[in-house]
Parts: structure tokens; sequence; C-alpha cells
């Protein structure tokens, strides 16, 4: 309710700033009113604020002010990476440095660019900027030694220019980023640096987010009361600052604190909170702030509480909202390394670039004679520290590809797990209903049997009530029945679902592979409840125990039997009514080796790309619904296991994968 207040208690100035906006008769007081916006749905709405940084920066172009520009760039840059589009924000930062790098765009060019300024420095405020925004955005793609890096660099030229803000925003993320890490006093360092600067300069609007820096390194530190004092404080500052990202912050960590604590009812009350926050920002796709994050803690307080149905309800809303912002985040972070390696291309163009000028130069010199010899080995010396500073440069390019890539494979692991979980679910429901109605059966005949026992002695059927013992001893035995067979299920599920040991063991392939072809299918119907298909098994009883690593081999089956399910579905979707979607699984033993065959008739592959499917980021999956990494993960599992992964298909009639592992 508050933020409804806090929302109409600045309603006012932002109609007045677009009322001057629409009226404004010149670029220069455009500009004036579209920055002020910007400022205003800056924490607020990332959507809007997007929409005000572009302008700035149209206005900034067709003016040609070059630092007013760059200025634009960064502030597109820091909504887009909020909004999870790493790549788009990588381009616009990029181009920001190399304006602000330039030192020809030393000018002051008469616009206003920040409420903060260094008169005399507006370069390098800039630059210093467009460090700061590259260290969010390396926080975004979880590469910390860029960021501390990134933020290092903007303090100490914020530093130079004596710019207090700048200094403040960079100790505050500097805090963070050592929170992140696991280093707690080096945190505290950073956030008292930034509250003293705060206090100091009169800037409040990111006070809240230091009280949260301090809230979780004292909560890390096990000072729970400093942890609740400052993270009480963060939340009240916040909502003064209208600062809805600081605000979000504060809530998850108090989350956090009453997790690790006795009071876990609160746990309910602090993530309704930031759900609410969230949802009042628009889309957010940060790596802590956002939706399927809000709905797995809410998801917590209610089993705290005990509201077993609010708690499933929620954990529904968790798993789709999570696999769908890992969908994205993979999607984002596919773009973000290609444009990251684009990067590094252009790096080596211009080392080659450089290297071909250096031979020209020494031709030139050897013909000019001895007397410019001094020149050519300053050239030489330049050239190398410039070699030098491209080659480290392109070290941190591929380390952070690096770490992107195994980013994007985690991505799909989890990805993964979240269908597998989907099945499970689906497959214990059948025992657990027969559990339920026999429960309250037996419910209902002892209350019968307690009014028989409750009469006198000649008014009592004996008889009914020795068949209603019997009734409910025959029930208590189902109900046992069936409850053994839903702990099998989860016990047997669960241990397939592990994280993998890389460890071989004995494994029974024919099981293993009806498992995951039941949970796949499973998974596809607790999407789509109107999905039906044919089950076909037909496995070769005399295969025994095979040493495997079952989590693994598991993947890849489960990652092949979900594109069958997907082809089937498709193909449905525009055949005639009398088409059966099919998946059969079968297995045979041949000499020294077992085959596992998962056949579909779906729509197949079209020749052409049939060589393409094993590489990873191939998909024929549109946009968003398929990452590429599915086949390229399992081939190399089955190569890992001495084996190999064939895929034959027919296009419109269906297509049959084939996994050989040898028996021994």
């Amino acid at each position: 309710m508050l933020l409804v207040v806090l929302a109409h208690g600045q309603q006012n100035m932002a109609d007045s700033l677009r009322t001057i906006l629409q009226r404004a008769g010149g670029d220069s007081l455009r500009y004036e009113a579209s920055r002020a916006l910007y400022n205003y749905y800056e924490e607020i709405n990332r959507d809007s604020a997007l929409y005000y940084a572009e302008l700035d920066l149209s206005l900034a172009r067709k003016a040609d002010k070059k630092l007013v520009e760059a200025m634009a760039l960064d502030t597109k840059g820091y909504q887009l990476l909020h909004l999870g589009r790493f790549s788009e924000a990588l381009k616009c930062l990029l181009q920001a440095f190399s304006i602000a790098e330039n030192p020809g765009n030393n000018k002051e060019e008469g616009w206003t660019f920040s409420s903060y300024g260094s008169p005399g420095n507006s370069r390098p405020l800039v630059l210093a900027v467009t460090h700061h925004m590259m260290g969010i955005l390396m926080t975004q793609t979880q590469n910390t030694q860029a960021q501390i890096a990134h933020f290092k660099a903007a303090a100490t030229i914020a530093g130079d220019i004596h710019n207090p803000f700048r200094l403040l925003l960079a100790n505050m993320n500097l805090g963070g980023s050592y929170v992140t890490t696991g280093q707690p006093d080096s945190a505290l360092v950073f956030a008292t640096r930034a509250e003293q600067i705060s206090r100091e300069s009169g800037i409040k609007k990111y006070l809240g987010q230091i009280y949260s820096t301090f809230g979780e390194a004292y909560l890390d530190k096990g000072n729970r009361r400093l942890a609740k004092q400052y993270l009480d404080s963060g939340v009240r500052v916040s909502m003064e600052q209208n600062n809805l990202s600081s605000l979000s912050r504060n809530y998850i960590r108090l989350v956090r604190y009453f997790l690790a604590g006795e009071q876990k009812d609160s746990v309910l009350y602090y993530a309704l909170k930031q759900l609410q926050v969230i949802q009042s920002m628009g889309p957010v796709l940060g790596l802590e702030s956002n939706l399927g994050t809000a709905y797995k803690n809410i998801c917590l307080g209610y089993q705290f509480r005990g509201q077993q149905d609010s708690a499933f309800r929620y954990q529904g809303l968790a798993l789709a909202a999570i696999d769908s912002i890992s969908k994205i985040r993979i999607k984002n972070l596919a773009a973000f390394q290609n444009t990251s390696f684009s990067e590094q291309l252009r790096l080596q163009n211009l080392e080659k670039e450089k290297l071909l000028y250096q031979s020209k130069v020494r031709i030139v010199a050897l013909i000019a004679g001895l007397g410019i010899f001094l020149l050519i080995a300053l050239i030489l010396y330049r050239n190398n520290r410039q070699k030098r500073a491209a080659n480290v440069i392109l070290e941190q390019t591929l380390a952070h590809l690096k770490s992107t890539q195994s980013q994007l494979i985690h991505a799909e692991k989890m990805a993964s797990l979240g269908e597998l979980t989907a099945g499970i679910a689906h497959e214990i429901q059948n025992p657990l209903n027969f559990v339920n109605n026999f429960s309250e059966i037996n419910t209902e005949l002892i209350e019968e049997l307690k009014s028989q026992q409750s009469k006198v002695t000649t008014e009592r059927d004996v008889q009914l009530e020795r068949e209603l013992i019997d009734d409910i001893a025959q029930n208590s035995e189902k109900i046992n029945l069936h409850g053994k067979r839903a702990e099998a299920i989860v016990k047997g599920m669960l241990q397939h679902s592990q994280p993998s040991s890389g460890k071989k063991q004995p494994t029974d392939i024919n099981k293993l592979t009806e498992e995951y072809l039941r949970l796949a299918f499973h998974g596809v119907r607790a999407k789509d409840s109107s999905f039906n298909a044919r089950l076909q098994t037909d496995f070769d009883e005399s295969i025994g125990g095979i040493a495997v690593v079952p989590q693994d081999i598991g993947r890849v089956l489960l990652n092949i039997c979900n594109n069958a399910f997907y082809a089937v579905a498709e193909k449905k979707k525009t055949s005639a009514v009398y088409y059966e979607p099919t998946v059969t699984a079968s297995t045979k033993k041949t000499n020294s080796r077992i085959e596992i065959t998962i056949a579909d008739n779906g729509g197949g592959v079209p020749p052409k790309i049939i060589d393409k499917i094993f590489q990873p980021f191939f998909t024929t999956k549109p946009t968003g619904q398929g990452t590429g990494l599915g086949l390229s993960l399992a081939y190399d599992i089955v190569k890992a296991h001495g084996g190999e992964l064939r895929a034959s298909t027919m296009e419109m009639e269906g297509s049959v994968f084939t996994i050989l592992l040898p028996v021994s």
C-alpha cells in the first residue's frame, strides 16, 4: 500500500515534466525534460526509463554532442542490462567507451548531462560512468574479476576529478561485489566509505542499497542484530527515496535473514513485499530480483505456515517463471557471448593492422638510412606495448567467454532438471490420490464404528462392527501399499536427478530407459494437459546391469525423449485427426555393446541440417524454446562413456536416435 502512496506522491512531478517535454520549442529544453523523466523512472520502472534514455540519445545525436551521446548510451546500457538484454547493453557501453576515450571529445558542450557534474572534466566524468556501467554488466553476467576492476577504475577517475556522487556509487558497488565473493570485511570497508560520502554530500538516493550491503555482510559474519537493524533502515530509506530497486534488495535479504532464524513466519511477509515491488517495476531479469525468486520465497513462506495448497500453487508459478527466465537468460547470454567474441575478433584485426603498419615503417626506415634509427626504435617500443595490452584484453575476453559458456551449460542442466521435477510430480500423483482417498474412507468408517460402539449392548450390531474393522484394516493395507509405491518412485527418480558423481555403477538400462521415457511424457503433460501420445517399449531382457554413470545417461535419455515428444506434438498441431503421436523406446544387446533406440513419428529433420544437430547452439526450435545445447551435451556424455550417438530421419516421417554403449 505504501508503494501506491509513494507513486501517487510523485506522479504530479512526472506529469508536469511530460507536459514540458510536449510543449518544449527547442531540442535543448526537450533534452532537459527527457533527462529529468529518465532520472525519475531510473529505479522504479525499467521500460519507461529505457524509453527516455533512447530519447536522450536521439536528441544528442541530432545536435552532434558527443559526450552527451556517450552519457545517453551509458544510461541506455544500464536499463538494458537490468532487463537482461546483455548483448545490446555491451554494444552501447563499447560505443560510449569509444567516445569517452577519444581526447578529441574534450570540449564542454553546454548541455547538462549529469545532476552531479564536474565542470571542466566532462570527458573523465563520462569515462567514469562508463566503467561503472560496465562493472554492473559484468556483475549481471557473473564475471567477478572484471566487475571489480571496472568499479575500481571508476573510483580512481572519480577521485581524480573530485566527484562525490561517482565516488559514492563506485564504493557502494565495490561493497556489493565483495559481499557476493564471500569477503564481508572488505564489503564493510567500502560500504562505510559510501555511507560517509552519502552523509557528507546529502545524496541519499542509494543509501538504501548501501544499507542492504551492510545487512548482508553482517548476516555473513553472524551478527544478526546489526544485520536486521541495517536491513530495516534500508527499507525505510528506500521508501523515502522512492528507489524500488534498493527496496527489492532489502526485502530479499530480509527473507534470507528470517530463513536462517527462528521467526520463519516472517518469510512470507517479506517475500510478498518483494513480489509487489517487482511487479511495480515491470519486467526484471536480475540475478536475484525476478519473479522466479519471488515465487520460490513465497512458496517457502507458505510451507513454513503449513499452508500446503498455497505453497504448491506458488511452487508451480516458481517453476514456470524460473524456466522462462532461464531460457531468456540462456538466449541473452549466448547473444552476449557472440558480441564479446566479435569484439575479440575486432581486437585481433586491429593487432594485425598494427603489425602491417609496423612492417611498412621498417621498410621506409631502412631506405631512409641510419639517421632515423632512433625513431624506428621508438615506434617498435610503442607497438610492442600496444601488443602486450591487446594480448591482456584478449586473454580476459577468452576467460570471460569460457565463464559464459559454463553458465549456459549449467542453465541447460537446470532446465532439464525442471522438466524432470515436473515428470516426478505427475508420476507420484496417482499413488498419492489412492492414499488420500483411502484415508478419507477410513475416517468415515472409524466415525461409523464409534457410533456403533457408543450404543447400548443390546442395540449394537456386532457383525457390522467386524465388517467395519475389516474394511479399515484393508484400507490401511492399501494406504501402506500406495505410500510405499510413491516412496519408491521418489527414491528412484531422485537418485537419477542427483548431481553426477562421475563414477560408473551397474545400472539396469531397461528400467532407466523406461523411467526417463515416462518422466519426459509426464513433463510434457504437466505443461499441456491436452497432449497425449502412445508409448511403446521393446526391451531386451538379457542385457542385465551395465556399468554407466546413471545420472549422465539419464540426462541423455531425457533430452532425446523431450525432443521426440516435441516433434510429435508439433506434427499433431498441423496433421489430420487420425494422426496418433507415438514414441518408441527399445534396447538390444549385440556382441560387445548395447543399443538404446528412441524413435518418433513426428515431422523429422530436413536432410540438409541432419549433420548439424549435434553442434553446440544449433536448434530447429523457435527463438526462446530451445538452446541448441541439449543434443551437444548428450553427444559429449555418450562419447565420454566410450560410445556413439547416431541420428537418422525421414522428413515428415519421423526420427530415430540410437545410443551405442560398450558392455564392459
